[in-house]
């Protein structure tokens, strides 16, 4: 299925089965009285269908959260997409995978996830815009059902038991925490991160020379993020024109593959005097996370890539558009980075806007490359 035709489906059927269902959740927690205490007494099931990049938002809160109850198997339920980053994470003792390739599939995998989820103790809906998700964690019958909500908060009181507020203007992260924090768990530092993913990298190998990793590619969700080949090429010239005999190193899927070469084809006429390796779908993620964790650099925009990087404390340069990077950059302590933003009326309008207000003419990375002294532009 398209990004779009999950949004409708989300929002319509979404929508009806909230109008029908929520009487009747709001009468059960009332008939039942049951004790919504913090601790954990069984399962505990997390739920996020979309976005690896967010998922490393949330390790922190993750590892805290598997720290303070060791002894509770931690589900995840997420779309295949989401279970290369779950993976890296080393924290879910089982993965239940809904198929979101098409709406039967969809149905299907979808009604056999509910089927495990079934009773589990603890519900904790990552899924911030989501109406499904919604009705899925009510449905489950969980005695804590933890979620967000935005400006509105109606239609899901009463089918999660603990509501947070989610302010988009702030750090992701916050509000991650936040909910472990209502299950009794700590979030935890950086640094543990750190040593928790260093601990199931590849073996390192050594590599002559400098190696810079690139990650030019982003999900689906928006790819107004993305530099054109002609701008990474710019970008090259002002970081790299005057030294040689680095190693830079493209990282991503396979549907970056293309971007990266047009980028290498480029910089090998302008740039010959460093080389470039396309690795984009040719490395799995954790091959890709060796490289990255050994990297004395990584260029990149928005992307998982950056916030992997960031955790491992690589010096970053990051290049950021639709999304705004306070919402999105934890503090690292000791990290070295350079955030290229420049703010314009209509950014961030990710997460904000179904379709952003430029339909795909992303002005606010146009205008990270515009000569100094000349108005920024953005659509009127």
């Amino acid at each position: 299925m398209t990004l779009r035709l999950r949004q409708a489906l989300d929002f319509y059927l979404g929508g009806f089965l909230i109008l029908a269902l929520r009487p009747i959740v709001v009468l059960a927690g009332w008939l039942l009285r049951r004790d919504h205490g913090a601790a954990v007494r069984g399962e505990i099931c997390v739920l996020k269908l979309l976005g690896g990049g967010s998922l490393l938002l949330a390790l922190p809160a993750l590892l805290g959260l598997r720290r303070r109850w060791p002894e509770q198997k931690l589900l995840l339920v997420c779309t295949p997409a989401v279970v290369p980053f779950a993976k890296t994470l080393q924290l879910f003792d089982q993965f239940i995978v809904i198929d979101d390739s098409g709406p039967l599939r969809l149905a299907v995998s979808g009604l056999r996830a509910w089927r495990r989820c079934l009773g589990v103790d603890t519900m904790l809906d990552l899924e911030v815009y989501s109406r499904l998700s919604t009705i899925f964690s009510a449905l489950t019958g969980a005695r804590n059902r933890i979620g967000f909500f935005l400006h509105e908060v109606f239609w899901r009181r009463g089918l999660h038991t603990h509501l947070i507020f989610f302010n988009r203007f702030s750090g992701s992260w916050y509000f991650y925490e936040r909910a472990v924090l209502l299950l009794g768990a700590s979030p935890a530092s950086i640094a543990e991160c750190r040593e928790h993913l260093n601990a199931g990298l590849p073996p390192r190998q050594g590599r002559d020379g400098e190696t810079i990793c690139v990650g030019s590619g982003t999900s689906e969700l928006a790819p107004e993020r993305m530099l054109t080949a002609p701008q990474w090429e710019a970008v090259f010239m002002q970081r790299a024109g005057t030294s040689s005999g680095k190693r830079f190193v493209f990282l991503g899927a396979a549907r970056d593959r293309v971007l990266a070469e047009a980028t290498i084809r480029r910089l090998e006429a302008a740039l010959p005097g460093h080389r470039y390796e396309n690795c984009c779908g040719e490395m799995s993620l954790m091959e890709s996370l060796g490289e990255l964790a050994r990297a004395s650099e990584f260029w990149g925009v928005d992307s998982a890539l950056l916030h992997y990087a960031r955790i491992f404390g690589v010096r970053c340069v990051s290049y950021w558009g639709p999304t705004d990077p306070r919402t999105r950059l934890k503090p690292v302590p000791g990290l070295v980075e350079e955030v290229l933003y420049q703010k314009i009326p209509c950014s961030p309008c990710i997460h904000l806007a179904e379709e952003a207000p430029c339909r795909g003419n992303n002005l606010c990375i146009k205008n990270l490359f515009r000569p100094p002294g000349d108005e920024p532009e953005w659509p009127l």
